[in-house]
């Protein structure tokens, strides 16, 4: 791997991007002091993750951030790009890897690995056991020194771990402890919950029972309730009905009074749009007249002009020059009508915002006036009734004074009287009846259409249903592909934890395999994990193995010496062990030829085993023969001589000697043999299960959008409905109305009927019946008039207001015609205002002109005789057509005046047949009101129906209980007693009994579960802290032998020694540095100089990159406190280390860059901004 080039932007002194192409060999970065060549050190150390900005030289985070200077701005982000050509070294699949770093001074951090977004630790991981960090020894500066040589022997070892190549383990590790705590904290939270759990399932059975009885007893009573509310739907609809006939007959009335009202507010839209095409056409021929007009007076001015030419020919030029004076005089006469039209056009304009703003005054009044008159109808309205109802009192009071006064006076020969006003109010029954059948022929109109409505409705509630049906299908689906994947993930699980748990073997195998003593490197395991069967072939492989299955093999006997003993001392029981170092195969005897029909094969060429373990495998299965049925395996035996093991692939055994062994066979779900091959199928399986989990969603979504489009629709047809519903209502008012008016009058006659018969018994009780029914009739006919009165006032004052209104409409169209009429002066005026000026221009060009008239006067006068005659022919036309036209400007004048009358005509017949409609809403409304409540109540009993059993009224009305309903009505009685002897009850009872045992037995596993994991967590850092204390061991040894020479080639002699504090603890010691100088005694580091400081650590880093390269090494000036000798020997250990390693070196020692092949120069040339120059020096040598 190589760092091939770094890109960097905005950081620290790099205000502007730079790039360094690094080759292989070594690269010196030079420059002098304050330059920013150390910057590049910082940018790899920063891109790399360095976390601490004090390691960066900084303060804060933002400081890295170019802070601008004297010319330059600051800029708001840093970025550096590392570029590496990768070999295989990083652990992804390119050849070239880009590590990014930004930061903004937001404090917004992000990082990169070619160009995708990921987290600091990706990079950590990407770089580990490289030999490349941001805390390794790859990146050294004078301050790093100091670090390595002061730090604590156990901050020292971290560099040896890097180079060792355990930090990976080192992070595995942490995390599997971390795992370990979390399962050992969760096995204690689950067997608490365990315990908890049991502590409910007794008293829960016992609640489980007493609800399973009240589910029984609710199921009845919801059969009754719904008899009962079958039967309240089927009364409810009945009424109802009654009702809708009644207001069938209103509505009629209703629409054809609004057909009325529609035709006379579109004959009036017809009238004002035929009076707009008028006026415009008015204004059309005005304007067209005008120009004729104004042709004519142009015309009638040449002419005159050229009869005056042809007239005084002679005295031309005496004419020119009194034209001269003419034009003059024209001229000012132009100038005075200029200003005489102007004000003119002013007037008109001050005249115009008048009317305009009049017009918006009256326009407002015209509104309040409606309105009022609006609120003085209902006014009016109430008091009609009032007067209609007092009026129907006072004829009642009148007529029982009157049958009272004609008995007293004629005695019997009054009868014949109060039979003739028994027959009047009989007469008036009969009008009232049949006014009643009208209303109701009305209303059943209204309940056909509701009927029509509702079918639809219920057509639509099917659909809805269906729709929700669909819908629900699709979710049941997705849950049971969602269960389905679940219980397949549930299961996978737990056959990997059964495989990892070494689920099924027996005790002793358990504890052999989990122990964690050191001679357990040497099991390689049972031979159910060794070996790899065919599927087909499993069941006869386990039959032939049997109890070897659970066998342990080992490398040696050893091994399984030290294994029995641990058995021994834990009790734990018996194994049987297959030494790999004292197994004897025997060779399975050959097979005659022609007599091995049906042989597949000695059973142990059939297994695939690593090769280390076949003898293992030989051992058990060499001398057993697989066979492919039954019969085949007796013949074969039999020619054998009964001297073969044989199995067959259905499982019977035929042994030596002659015994067979076979039948039905108990297979566990996940045998030693198929647990790896069911693994395998239920992965596939949950593949395709997750496919269709995403096709059933998909699938659910449509169908929540088909409901949704139903429920519109059902909302609509409610919509319509419920209008139904007010407009049968209103008939049903007017009918219940028109029903207390025929009970009045039944009473009415009732009472004439029984006042016959009084007065033929008592003519004193006739006589003061009379005193009390002339004040009762007084009373009534006094509040009768004193309503009449009132109502007769404000009628009189809405004909004052509907006059005022008429008025006031009367004006504002006359004002429009004026204001139509000044805006056509206006613009004639304006047209006119334009001739003159025109005519103003053309005098003054004619007097210009008229000294070149008196030169070609001779020429033009025989033109003008020829423009005489065209002149005199266009004037006849015009004025042909002018004449025409004014004719049609006065025709269209009147036919606009005729428009108007007949559209207040309009206007007046509009208001008539608005009130009569006014009239039947109120009435129909009232009916309808009535049928609106029927229908709500049905429409509650319909959802309570459909809610509490999913059932339409006529399903209901089906499944209905047979029996009277008071029978029902007391069996539900009886029932709620029982259900309330049993007092409270958990109605989920029996669902959280079941969920709480699936719990129980679900926790129990769990426990299970993590009592294995944990043990093998137990297990894999045993083994990791195994591996990474050989490995770093061995990787120790080395490097103190490597820092023991290269200490002395650079010191010349002397001595370096690396020693761990505590060899019994590898992994957490510490590691401490002893050195010896030449001619000197031992000294402790921090007594060193300096330029002995940076050798002792220069031998170091050359002692890790001689055992582990690294791929590049960035050296900060650590050649500073070196002398000119050992600066020439650290220029060439450069040399002889850059044939693996990559170095880039910060130096200003001229020894130092005598040995590099690339220098890169870094200058200030604007304040406070690096830049950077590139040399090589072979191109300089040449």
């Amino acid at each position: 791997m190589q760092l091939k080039r770094l890109e960097a932007y905005g950081f620290k002194s790099f205000a502007d991007k730079i790039t360094i192409d690094f080759d292989q060999g070594i690269t010196a970065i030079v420059g002098p002091n304050g330059s920013g060549k150390s910057n590049i050190t910082d940018a790899i150390r920063w891109v790399l993750g360095e976390q601490n900005v004090r390691n960066l030289r900084g303060t804060k985070a933002e400081d890295i951030i170019f802070t601008g200077s004297a010319s330059r701005k600051a800029l708001g982000v840093a970025e550096v790009s590392l570029f590496f050509a990768n070999d295989g070294t990083l652990p992804v699949d390119f050849r070239e890897v880009v590590v990014t770093r930004r930061l903004y001074r937001s404090g917004e951090s992000e990082f990169y690995i070619n160009r995708s977004r990921c987290r600091l630790k990706d990079i950590y991981n990407l770089f580990a056991d490289t030999g490349i960090g941001h805390d390794g020894m790859s990146i050294i500066g004078q301050n790093r020194i100091d670090d390595i040589l002061n730090s604590r022997p156990e901050d020292r070892r971290a560099f040896f771990e890097e180079t060792a190549g355990i930090t990976k383990y080192r992070n595995r590790k942490r995390e599997s402890v971390r795992k370990l705590t979390d399962t050992e904290n969760n096995l204690v939270r689950v067997q608490d919950i365990i315990h908890e759990i049991e502590n409910q399932l007794e008293p829960l059975a016992r609640h489980a029972e007493k609800t399973r009885i009240y589910n029984g007893l609710q199921e009845e009573f919801r059969r009754c309730k719904l008899s009962k509310l079958a039967n309240d739907y089927a009364q409810e609809a009945a009424k109802k009905q009654e009702n809708d006939e009644k207001l069938a007959a209103l509505r009629d009335d209703a629409v054809g009074a609004d057909t009325l009202v529609q035709a006379v507010a579109a004959e009036k839209e017809r009238l004002n749009k035929e009076i707009i095409d008028l006026e415009r056409a008015l204004q059309e021929q005005a304007e067209k007249n005008e120009t004729l007009r104004q042709k004519m007076e142009g015309a009638a001015q040449e002419l005159a002009k050229l009869h005056e030419r042809q007239d005084q020919s002679d005295g031309a030029r005496q004419k020119i020059l009194d034209r001269r004076q003419e034009l003059s005089h024209e001229i000012a006469q132009a100038v005075a009508d200029i200003a005489r039209l102007t004000e003119q056009a002013s007037h008109h304009k001050q005249d115009l915002a008048l009317l305009d703003e009049l017009l918006q005054t009256e326009r407002a009044k015209e509104k309040k006036l409606a309105k009022r008159i609006h609120e003085e109808e209902d006014k009016a309205r109430a008091l009609q009734k009032s007067r209609e109802e007092q009026q129907t009192i006072w004829n009642a009071k009148q007529q029982e004074y009157a049958l009272a006064e004609r008995d007293l006076q004629n005695g019997t020969d009054g009868q014949e009287d109060r039979e003739r006003e028994l027959e009047q109010a009989k007469d008036k029954l009969a009008e009232l009846e049949d006014l009643q059948d009208k209303l109701a022929a009305q209303l059943q109109r209204e309940k056909d259409k509701i009927q029509q409505l509702q079918a639809q409705s219920q057509a639509a509630v099917g659909e809805k249903t269906a729709a929700i049906n669909a819908q629900q299908q699709a979710v049941r689906q997705l849950n049971d592909c969602i269960q389905q994947l679940k219980s397949g993930e549930s299961k996978l699980q737990f056959l990997q934890k059964m495989q990892q748990a070494y689920e099924g073997f027996g005790k002793a195998v358990k504890a052999v395999l989990k122990a964690q003593e050191g001679w357990r490197s040497g099991v390689a395991g049972a031979v159910a994990e060794l070996i790899d069967v065919p599927k087909d072939y499993i069941t006869a492989i386990e039959v032939a193995l049997g109890g070897n299955l659970q066998n342990v093999v080992t490398k040696d006997t050893d091994t399984a010496k030290a294994a029995i003993a641990y058995l021994k001392r834990e009790r734990q029981g018996r194994v049987t062990f297959l030494p790999l170092s004292t197994l004897v195969v025997r060779q399975p005897q050959s097979i005659k030829e022609g007599k091995s029909d049906g042989v597949i094969g000695w059973a142990n060429s059939l297994v695939k085993v690593d090769g280390q373990y076949q003898k293992a495998v030989d051992f058990l299965l060499s001398r057993t023969l697989v066979v492919d049925n039954l019969d085949n395996a007796l013949k074969i035996a039999k020619n054998h001589e009964q001297r073969l093991r044989i199995v067959t692939l259905s499982g019977e055994l035929l042994n030596p000697g002659g015994s067979l062994s076979g039948g039905s066979r108990q297979h566990a779900e996940a045998s030693f043999l198929n647990r790896s091959g069911e693994i395998d199928e239920l992965k596939a399986k949950l593949g395709k299960l997750t496919a269709k989990q995403q096709e059933l969603t998909n699938s659910r979504q449509d169908r929540e959008k088909a409901v949704a489009e139903v429920e519109a629709k059902q909302q609509d047809l409610q919509h319509a409905l419920q209008a139904a519903h007010i407009r049968r209502a209103e008939l049903s008012t007017n009918l219940e109305r028109l029903a207390e008016n025929l009970t009045e009058q039944n009473r009415l006659i009732a009472d004439l009927e029984q006042a016959m018969a009084a007065m033929e018994k008592s003519f004193a009780k006739l006589q003061e019946k009379k005193i009390f029914a002339k004040r009762a009739a007084a009373a009534a006919e006094a509040k009768y008039k004193e309503l009449a009165q009132e109502e007769e006032t404000i009628r009189n004052a809405m004909v004052d207001i509907e006059q005022d209104a008429d008025a006031l409409a009367q004006f504002i169209h006359e004002r429009e015609v004026k204001r139509a009429t000044l805006e056509q002066e206006a613009m004639g005026n304006r047209q006119f205002l334009e001739l003159r000026q025109q005519a103003k221009l053309s005098s003054e060009n004619a007097l210009r002109d008229n000294e070149r008239e008196e030169r070609d006067l001779d020429s033009s006068l025989s033109d003008s005789v020829d423009r005489l005659k065209v002149l005199e022919g266009q004037q006849r036309a015009w004025q042909d057509v002018y004449d025409e036209g004014q004719v049609k400007h006065g025709d269209i004048y009147k036919e606009r005046m005729d428009k108007l009358e007949a559209s207040q005509a309009a206007d007046k017949k509009a208001h008539e047949a608005a009130q009569k409609r006014n009239r039947l809403q109120e009435t129909i409304q009232k009916h309808e009101l009535t049928d609106n409540k029927l229908q709500m109540h049905l429409e509650q009993l319909q959802e309570e129906i459909l809610a509490d059993y999913g059932l339409t009224p006529e399903r209901a009305a089906e499944e209905a209980m047979e029996g009277e309903p008071a029978e029902i009505r007391s069996q539900m009685q009886s029932l709620e007693r029982r259900l309330k002897d049993l007092g409270p009850v958990n109605p989920n009872a029996l669902e959280e009994y079941e969920e709480l045992s699936k719990r129980h037995d679900f926790m129990a596993k769990q426990a299970g579960d993590l009592t294995t994991a944990k043990e093998d967590l137990e297990r894999i850092l045993a083994d990791m802290d195994e591996a990474m204390t050989k490995q770093f061991k061995e990787a120790f040894a080395q490097i103190q032998v490597y820092f023991a020479d290269i200490f002395i080639r650079l010191f010349g002699g002397g001595k370096a020694e690396l020693k761990l504090l505590d060899e019994d603890d590898v992994l957490n010691s510490g590691v401490d540095i002893l050195v010896t100088l030449p001619q000197k005694k031992r000294q402790n580091l921090s007594a060193l100089s300096g330029g002995e400081r940076a050798l002792t650590v220069i031998a170091l880093l050359f002692s890790f990159l001689r055992y582990r390269p690294s791929p590049f090494s960035v050296l900060d000036e650590i050649d500073a406190p070196l002398d000119e000798a050992n600066v020439v020997r650290f220029g060439s250990f450069l040399k002889e280390f850059a044939d693996n390693t990559q170095f880039i070196v910060v130096t200003h020692r001229k020894g130092t860059m005598e040995a590099v092949d690339t220098l890169y120069g870094v200058t200030i040339e604007d304040a406070g901004v690096s830049k950077i120059l590139s040399v090589k020096l072979d191109e300089i040598e040449e």
